[in-house]
């Protein structure tokens, strides 16, 4: 493995939006495998205790810090909760993410500075306040949790996709930097996880790939088979991409990787694609 820090037994980190979908699925999973010492991150508090428990009986640690991750003291706050509870930071996941969907006429400035705020600025944030503790151990990972929309922007997502393309560009970026530095940097790119997150953004339900999963007719099926996928499937993928190391980016589901690599070999197909996609999708 080409980073000096490989996961193992006890590793103390941080996963932020760890109230739902994949980075509460993510903190169970490296409890149950690793036995993990974790600080959590959400907004709400409540759910958060949800999540901590869970951890606990998967035979893990949990210490809760509610709040915004948007706000740049919160990071500062992370870092040092996780290295005076667990006595170090071997992992930072930065999983918290929101969207703001919509046609652009219909978004306003101060739309995308939140949006900017909690899906950039807010790993930024964490990653810098985490960084010197990381470069003095020489070792360490980093997981940014990005978005199929962080590599093709489609309309009525403009404002989500712009933050995540940000996002990717600063994770393969500090991936090519830092590995020297033994310090390894995952970027992954989701397309439709199971999770809550959908409804958050109050997605109508016939385009909700989390309900239409629910579906007993042959459109449920292939979106529960061939479409999308599970955050717990999510989590063991981050988990395996992370135990593989070398600075890697994932794409999650058939279509995100399917609609990735058309991208890459035929854009103006792709772009022909989104022209014909309904900004506004209510």
């Amino acid at each position: 493995m080409s980073s000096s820090y490989s996961l193992e037994d006890g590793l103390a980190g941080i996963v932020t939006g760890a109230s739902s979908g994949i980075g509460k699925a993510l903190a169970v999973r490296l409890a149950e495998q690793y036995k993990a010492k974790l600080v959590i991150n959400a907004r709400n508090a409540q759910l958060l205790q949800e999540t901590a428990a869970e951890i606990e009986r998967a035979g893990g640690k949990a210490v809760c810090v509610a709040g915004d991750i948007s706000e740049r003291e919160l990071s500062t706050r992370l870092v040092e909760t996780c290295l005076s509870s667990f006595g170090g930071l071997k992992l930072l996941v930065n999983n918290a993410g929101l969207a703001k969907p919509g046609p652009v006429k219909d978004l306003t400035p101060e739309d995308w500075h939140y949006v900017f705020n909690v899906n950039f600025f807010g790993p930024l944030y964490l990653t810098y306040a985490a960084l010197p503790h990381l470069l003095a151990q020489k070792s360490g990972k980093i997981v940014n949790i990005s978005s199929v929309a962080g590599k093709i922007s489609f309309p009525g997502s403009v404002c989500y996709a712009a933050s995540k393309f940000a996002l990717t560009g600063m994770s393969e970026g500090m991936a090519a930097e830092l590995q020297s530095q033994g310090i390894d940097v995952i970027t992954v790119c989701p397309g439709w996880v199971r999770s809550e997150f959908f409804t958050n953004v109050k997605m109508p339900d016939k385009r909700n790939p989390t309900v239409i999963a629910q579906r007993k007719d042959l459109i449920g099926w292939l979106m529960r088979n061939c479409l999308s996928v599970s955050s717990e499937t999510a989590a063991a993928d981050i988990v395996r991409a992370c135990e593989r190391g070398g600075g890697r980016e994932i794409v999650l589901t058939a279509p995100g990787v399917i609609m990735e690599r058309a991208a890459g070999l035929c854009p103006s197909l792709v772009h022909a694609a989104a022209k014909r996609y309904p900004a506004d999708r209510a």
